[in-house]
């Protein structure tokens, strides 16, 4: 794998933050960096992906959705999601929509 070096100004707290989860992986803070980078990244394509996907189809119906999930089931691909289950992916949802409560949407630079 190819490395680009780079130089890069962090805020204060957020670099101490990344330094002490770095080493708590055993990680040099490069490496977490990158890993944090490429993760970010992955997040903001999936969400153009979602907010491409909404724009064609729209959002599906809650009608539409227990269907789909009963025709699942009914073949056995489906098992219902526990509450937990549905929270996680309710939260993982509105994480792509940058719906996340108590985070603000901010974008380095």
């Amino acid at each position: 794998m190819a490395v680009k070096k780079i130089s890069i100004s962090l805020d204060a707290e957020v670099f101490e933050r990344a330094k002490r989860a770095a080493a708590a992986e055993d990680l040099p803070l490069s490496a977490w960096l990158s890993r944090a980078a490429g993760e970010a990244a992955d997040l903001a394509a999936a969400q153009a992906a979602l907010v491409e996907y909404t724009e064609v189809y729209g959002e599906p119906d809650e009608e539409t959705m227990a269907q789909a999930q009963a025709d699942l089931e009914s073949i056995g691909f489906w098992t219902p999601e526990t509450p937990d289950e549905a929270a996680a992916r309710l939260a993982a949802l509105a994480r792509l929509r940058g719906e996340t409560p108590g985070r603000q949407n901010r974008r380095a630079g």
